[in-house]
Formats: structure tokens, C-alpha cells, sequence
């Protein structure tokens, strides 16, 4: 093989490859893929999860309702090389077509304050506790619509109920792109921390919650999905994990080394 039919050849494969690297921007792009049976297989595990949690019935719509859409968006996470470890989907909500007053009417969501986070990171240097984190799986999805929020949505683009094509989603559980989705999250994050766990919110910072029993301390800090754990013992914290797992679906990342962008080192000597 010549040089240049080498260099021709690496050119092409370099741009095939970053020609697949590309997340699709559509569910049409997605399909022309060559990859597209990654990208439905986890299409359809993500309308399994909606189905599981009861996020949507479907019913007609009352004449003169509003009624938003919805759309796919797609996700490869790679690793620190690039390389793609896992493909995700998620149905969002067209939000920006909801009527306030009408579909939603609180909106805000409390995160854990840079100077809390600060604080919280200090008591864990000086007194050597324990640090971990772990990720809320779909935090958005756990968040229940009340009576007053009658939202109908249209069926998941290209994935309608073959046997009832015309009906709309009745939506009872929040959804990515609602206006309200972290608002209720968040009150459903409280409901399970304080009545379920025993925990005890910071009058300060809403997003911080502690549980002190003698000397033994465990303090949660909240940003959406992130949680962030610091106590006096690992007992506490493996307890914390199995506690919270009975209500939400979280994924153990261990030890804490990352932190809304800033990198943790704990140096024990």
C-alpha cells in the first residue's frame, strides 16, 4: 500500500468514525444509523421504565385542553479514551408549550449552595469523615403530579398504542422538559428523607439534610440527582444506600473524587 493511499484510508476512517460518534439529533437520524439497534433497544427500555412507574395513562383529551408533545432525545456516554460504554434515550417533554396557571404553577427546586458544599467538605476534613456519592437513576421521572395538574401529552413519537392511536397520555408522574418536573422532585425527595428516613432538613439550605443520633452524624447534600453523603462511620453511609434504594433506583459511584466540577482528594495522613 502507498503512503498516500494509507493516508486517504486513515482520513476516511477517521472521519466515518467521527461521523458515528455523533449523537443523533432526530429519531429519523437515529434510524439511518448503522448503529439504530442500539439505539431502539434502548428506546424500548426507556418506554418500559415509563410503563413501570404508571408515568402515563392514556385517555381522551377534554375538548379545549392543551396538549404538548414530546420528543426523543439521544445520549452516548464514553469513557476518558472516547470510547462509547453506553447508549441512552429519554422521552422529553415539550414543555415550553405549557400554559402557567393551567399545566403547572410552582417551579422552583432548591440545590445544595456552593458555600453549604464548602462547609460540609471542611467538617468532613477536619473531623475525617467518610465521603461517597451516589446518582438519583431518572430523578425527574420519581416526581407526582397532583390533582390540580391535568396535563395531557401526545403519545411517544412513532411508538403509539397500536390499539389506541388517537388517545393522549394522561401524565401522573413528571417527566424531563415539564416546567414543574424539578419542583416535585424535590418535594418527593423531602417526603422520603423526613418521613420515610428520619432525616432532618437545614433551616439554611434546603437542599442539606442531617441525621445525629449521640456522636454518629450522616449529612446528604442535594444538587437534582447528585447526592453527596458525608458521615462519621461507612456503616452509616452503606445504610443510607440500602434505605434510600427502597424507594428510588440510584447508581453507587463510591467514593467521592468529583464534585459539580471540582475534583476531591483525601488525604487521610
Amino acid at each position: 500500500m502507498m503512503a498516500t493511499d494509507f493516508i486517504e484510508e486513515y482520513a476516511l476512517a477517521a472521519e466515518i468514525s467521527e461521523a458515528e460518534a455523533l449523537e443523533p439529533r432526530t429519531l429519523a437520524e437515529a434510524r439511518r444509523r448503522p448503529d439504530w439497534p442500539l439505539w431502539e433497544k434502548v428506546i424500548q427500555k426507556e418506554l418500559e421504565t415509563l410503563r413501570q412507574a404508571g408515568t402515563w395513562e392514556l385517555a381522551e383529551a377534554l375538548v379545549g385542553s392543551n396538549i404538548i408533545g414530546s420528543k426523543w432525545v439521544f445520549r452516548a456516554k464514553k469513557d476518558a479514551a472516547g470510547n462509547v460504554i453506553c447508549y441512552k434515550a429519554h422521552l422529553i417533554a415539550q414543555g415550553f408549550s405549557q400554559v402557567p396557571g393551567v399545566d403547572y404553577f410552582d417551579t422552583f427546586a432548591p440545590v445544595a449552595k456552593l458555600a453549604a458544599i464548602r462547609l460540609v467538605l471542611m467538617m468532613a476534613a477536619a473531623d475525617d469523615m467518610k465521603m461517597h456519592q451516589i446518582d438519583i437513576k431518572g430523578a425527574y421521572l420519581n416526581g407526582e403530579l397532583t390533582n390540580r395538574e391535568v396535563i395531557y401529552m401526545l403519545q411517544p413519537p412513532s411508538y403509539h398504542a397500536p390499539n389506541s392511536p388517537r388517545l393522549v397520555c394522561r401524565l401522573r408522574k413528571t417527566l424531563y422538559g415539564l416546567k414543574q418536573s424539578g419542583c416535585q422532585w424535590y418535594q418527593r425527595l423531602v417526603d422520603i428523607m423526613l418521613r420515610h428516613l428520619g432525616f432532618t432538613c437545614c433551616d439554611v439550605d434546603q437542599a442539606v439534610f442531617f441525621r445525629r443520633q449521640g456522636r454518629a452524624v450522616i449529612i446528604v447534600l442535594v444538587h437534582v440527582d447528585d447526592c453527596t453523603i458525608t458521615a462519621t462511620s461507612m456503616i452509616l453511609i452503606t445504610d443510607f444506600k440500602a434505605w434510600i434504594l427502597e424507594h428510588v433506583d440510584i447508581t453507587n459511584l463510591g467514593k467521592l473524587h468529583w464534585l459539580l466540577g471540582i475534583e476531591i482528594k483525601h488525604d487521610r495522613e
